[in-house]
C-alpha cells in the first residue's frame, strides 16, 4: 500500500482531500480564481475565466466546463489527465501508482462517490462530505 504522507513532495500544497481507490485521502491543490478579458467577435470585451489551477490547465478546464465541444470520451480523458497532473503536483507517484489510485468503475457505489468528489475538485467545488459509515 502506498504511504500518502511519505509520498508528499516538498512543494505539497494543501487543498481538497479525496478518498481514492486505495481507501486513503489524497490531497488535490485548490484552484484559484483566474479572470481574463474575453473578446467577442464584435470586439466587445467581457470577463472570461473562473476556477483555475494555472494557465497550463486552461484548455483542459474549458473542455471540462463545456466551453469547448468535445465527445464524452474526450471529456473523460481530459478529466483523467487533469486529475493525474494535479495529484502528481503534490505527490511523487509512478504511472502505475496513479493507475491504481484514480479508478472509475461505473455502477460501483464507492467508485461513483470517489468520481463525484474528484469531479467537484477538478471543477473548483469543494467535495461533498461523505456520509458517516
Amino acid at each position: 500500500m502506498l504511504d500518502e504522507k511519505a509520498l508528499r513532495k516538498p512543494t505539497f500544497i494543501d487543498g481538497h482531500k479525496v478518498t481514492l481507490a486505495d481507501g486513503q485521502a489524497w490531497t488535490f491543490p485548490r484552484p484559484r480564481i483566474r479572470l481574463r478579458p474575453k473578446i467577442g467577435v464584435d470586439g466587445r470585451v467581457d470577463i472570461g475565466g473562473g476556477p483555475s489551477f494555472g494557465p497550463e490547465y486552461d484548455d483542459q478546464l474549458d473542455v471540462l466546463f463545456g466551453a469547448v465541444d468535445a465527445e464524452p470520451v474526450e471529456r473523460l480523458r481530459v478529466k483523467f489527465e487533469v486529475a493525474v497532473r494535479l495529484l502528481r503536483s503534490n505527490y511523487d507517484l509512478t504511472d502505475r501508482d496513479v493507475g491504481e489510485l484514480i479508478v472509475l468503475e461505473p455502477g460501483d457505489a464507492a467508485s461513483d462517490e470517489r468520481w463525484e468528489q474528484l469531479s467537484d475538485v477538478l471543477l473548483g467545488s469543494a467535495p461533498k462530505p461523505s456520509p458517516a459509515t
